[in-house]
């Protein structure tokens, strides 16, 4: 006997098979709507972190920028600070113009010359030049007095003694009408020879003195020995007196060493025209002959017509 259930109608077939297809459709759709959002998720949580990505490499590149564009500020702003001034300053009624020798100032000694002009251009005659230098920011301050050098013109011997930011201080005092005071700051280098210097001051005599013509040239001359010059120092048209500085760089044969024992002669040249001695040429000679190189500035005057 047969005990199997009997099948079902064929409406509950149809019934039951409409239903688990119904079911899956559903949990298909279900599936894909789970999908689509976290893409859609994802896509939000990409585009956000790229969003905050972008903003700090936007911002870190602006805080570049601005480091970079402060840097040059500062760096132009340091340049100019350590630039001299060039030209006239005007003091008051007056006018003032600085030069060096050498220029630009090197270390050791410098001449600095002042030139004092009234407004209308003629020299300054009642003006009198007051000079104090030293580091800047360093608070000691060296005096020196400058000379003068004719009217209106005033000249002084200053050391600067190591590289930097030297700050020259000038003051000018008249007998009718306020003080004047002007600040000019020079960046001096290390020393391109890196070695030792011989520096000093040339004078001349008083009955010599009128016999300087426009055109002559000054000539500094180191020698060792009786062979030709060591080194030699051109300055055209002197005032004296004169600072002068004789280093590595004013060597006739470059890359030899530059120290131990010459003995320092200087020759106004009469029309400025280099070689040996000619009739008619100034000259003097360092009285202590033979200097050691690097020792205290020696001073040189010029005495005698060839």
């Amino acid at each position: 006997m047969d005990h199997r259930p009997a099948p079902p109608p064929p409406a509950a077939v149809f019934a039951r098979g409409r239903r688990q297809s119904s079911s899956a459709c559903l949990n298909e759709r279900q599936s894909e709507q789970a999908s689509y959002l976290r893409e859609q998720t994802s896509i939000k949580e990409g585009t956000a972190t790229g969003t905050r990505g972008g903003r700090w490499l936007k911002s870190t590149l602006l805080s570049w920028l601005s480091l970079l564009g402060l840097g040059a500020l500062v760096t132009v702003a340091l340049i100019s600070s350590l630039s001299p001034p060039r030209g006239p300053q005007s003091l008051g009624e007056a006018s003032l113009a600085i030069s060096t020798d050498p220029d630009p100032p090197r270390l050791g000694l410098n001449r600095l010359q002042v030139r004092l002009t009234a407004a209308d251009g003629t020299p300054l005659p009642d003006g009198r030049v007051e000079l104090k230098y030293g580091i800047e920011g360093m608070g000691t301050l060296t005096v020196a007095i400058p000379e003068p050098a004719g009217t209106g013109v005033y000249q002084s011997a200053v050391e600067f003694d190591r590289p930097g930011p030297w700050q020259v201080i000038l003051t000018l005092r008249r007998e009718r009408g306020p003080d004047h005071t002007t600040t000019y700051l020079y960046n001096v280098a290390p020393s391109s020879g890196g070695g030792k210097a011989l520096a000093g001051t040339v004078r001349i005599i008083q009955t010599l003195s009128g016999k300087i013509s426009e055109g002559d040239v000054l000539f500094v001359i180191a020698r060792r020995g009786p062979g030709p010059p060591m080194a030699v120092k051109r300055i055209p048209n002197p005032s004296f007196p004169v600072s002068f500085r004789l280093g590595p760089e004013d060597m006739v044969m470059a890359g030899g060493p530059f120290e131990g024992e010459v003995s320092v002669t200087a020759r106004i040249k009469k029309g400025g025209a280099a070689g040996p001695a000619q009739p008619g040429d100034l000259e003097g000679s360092y009285r202590r002959n033979p200097v050691t190189i690097g020792e205290a500035p020696i001073e040189i005057v010029i005495d005698r017509e060839l």
